[in-house]
């Protein structure tokens, strides 16, 4: 086998062929997805699953994805998507030596047939999607008839069986041209409960979140994690937190009780993947990040303490990297300096489990931290809540595939969360609506998006925009399903811009 890094396949691209990404356009809307590398997985399912191996792709012409989106990450079941294609090609053709371009080629016939097979599936189910899913489940799937199951935790059951599975409408106002009430399905099939707002200073952006969110959480009692990012104001507002039945926590005044590196001494790959996310963490949060030099070292030297120790503290991370430099003679710098100086505050104390702080509504405030700790202490509770929702089982749909919310996050001035670009937030808007989590971000224009990756923004299942000067037309039509530019800055006060069913909608909120 020739050797290529890991790495070298999640910054690859894969491609089906154009009949593929024709045929699979179509699948792509009955089905209901929300991104085409679900289909492109759920494809290579269906053609592994095969005895023989396909013949080869007329051509390389359809969709393009990079590895890292198509595999998912290497705790998400990357490598085990890996395994299996190395596995078939070999199966097939045992002297082969298996390259980069081998593997590519593999995805790409694997691809384009999994695609025609599933339209036969699919042409096949006489009721449509319920039996297409029977289909693939007890026809298409060879399951074991019994084997160990993973049993969730008492407090994750518990959460499990308090979720109910219902339809959400969102009342957002009244349609301007038919005077209707303006309602959206939040978690309809094929629908992303993620939602932005946008509108400048004043526009009515937080009171709109602040409004859904009241609804949401009276429909169905999820914990919301509320974050202002920007000022301490929502804080200080107790009629808000009796409504949400939230605790109040202003950083650094108070720190946050959540155990950040929970489940790293679990194992040592554990260990290795919550000291790498500390470090992707520590390089966005700081102002000129870390160097090339400075990553591995800190991924090295904390691998130890977290995968021997729970409940570790902020201060015991910088005690162990200051170790580190000691013992293997190595200068101090900005990694040393800025831990210090973010340890003069209280960013968190690692007292609950994410199964306890994320069980109960919050309304987090950073007012009071300097810009790197309250970045900091973001990026790692972003990681956290991945980690933990990884571990959990899908949230409940109801016969209507109407899915459960597990748990609401908003954040409130969310542009330099937006702009750092940080991987965390990004697999929270991504990954996690089967698990049932829902994300709100207000900020103060679409521009903010400008550079998010086209999977990030078609995660945006609700995008709404009160008046804004936004300049990045590409993300507004994008956005708003506009062929031409859109007209913001016209918009008058407390009226909105939205999508529903496909089309623009000019909405009065307030």
């Amino acid at each position: 086998m020739t050797k290529f890094e890991t790495s070298q396949v999640w910054l690859s691209g894969f491609t089906s062929s154009a009949e593929a990404k024709r045929a699979g356009t179509e699948l792509f809307h009955h089905l209901g997805f929300s991104a085409h590398h679900q289909l492109a997985r759920l494809a290579l399912g269906r053609s592994l699953g095969e005895a023989d191996f396909p013949s080869p792709a007329a051509d390389a012409r359809g969709f393009n994805i990079k590895g890292n989106l198509l595999f998912g990450d290497e705790s998400g079941g990357a490598l085990l998507w890996l395994a299996l294609l190395v596995e078939n090609i070999h199966k097939h053709f045992p002297s082969k030596a298996i390259s980069l371009d081998v593997l590519q080629s593999a995805v790409r016939d694997h691809w384009s047939r999994g695609v025609q097979l599933l339209n036969e599936d699919w042409e096949a189910a006489p009721n449509g999607y319920a039996d297409f899913v029977e289909t693939l489940i007890t026809r298409r799937a060879v399951l074991p008839d019994d084997g160990d199951t993973l049993q969730p935790d008492s407090d994750q059951a518990a959460t499990q069986q308090s979720m109910t599975a219902k339809p959400l409408w969102l009342d957002l106002g009244t349609n301007r041209e038919s005077n209707d009430p303006s309602l959206w399905l939040l978690n309809g099939r094929g629908y992303s409960p993620n939602v932005a707002i946008m509108g400048q200073a004043g526009s009515g952006k937080t009171r709109m979140m602040l409004k859904l969110l009241a609804q949401l959480r009276e429909q169905t009692g999820a914990p919301v994690l509320l974050i202002d990012a920007g000022k301490d104001e929502l804080a200080d507002r107790p009629e808000l937190a009796r409504e949400l039945g939230a605790e109040v926590v202003k950083v650094p005044k108070s720190p946050i009780p959540l155990d950040m590196f929970a489940g790293s001494d679990d194992s040592l790959e554990s260990a290795r993947d919550v000291a790498m996310d500390f470090c992707a963490s520590l390089d966005k949060a700081l102002k000129d990040g870390l160097t090339d030099n400075q990553k591995p070292r800190v991924v090295e030297a904390l691998k130890p303490l977290l995968a021997q120790r729970r409940r570790i503290p902020l201060a015991d991370i910088q005690k162990t990297l200051e170790q580190h430099y000691e013992d293997n003679g190595i200068n101090e710098d900005r990694v040393l300096s800025s831990l210090r100086m973010m340890n003069q505050y209280s960013l968190f104390s690692p007292e609950l489990t994410p199964a306890e702080f994320f069980g109960k509504s919050r309304i987090l405030a950073f007012g009071g931290a300097p810009d790197e700790s309250r970045r900091l202490a973001l990026f790692l509770l972003f990681d956290a809540l991945h980690r933990h929702l990884q571990t959990l089982p899908e949230a409940p749909m109801d016969a209507e595939f109407h899915r459960a919310v597990r748990l609401v996050v908003a954040i409130d001035e969310a542009r330099p969360l937006l702009a750092a670009k940080h991987d965390g937030l990004s697999k929270l808007v991504r990954l996690h609506r089967s698990h049932g989590l829902a994300v709100f971000m207000a900020s103060q224009s679409p521009d903010d998006y400008e550079g998010q990756s086209d999977d990030y923004m078609e995660q945006i299942g609700l995008p709404i925009c009160f008046k804004t000067n936004a300049t990045s037309t590409a993300v507004l039509n994008n956005m708003f399903k506009a062929r031409k530019g859109l007209n913001f800055a016209a918009l008058e006060p407390g009226v909105c811009l939205t999508v529903l069913d496909g089309a623009a909608n000019r909405v009065s909120a307030f």
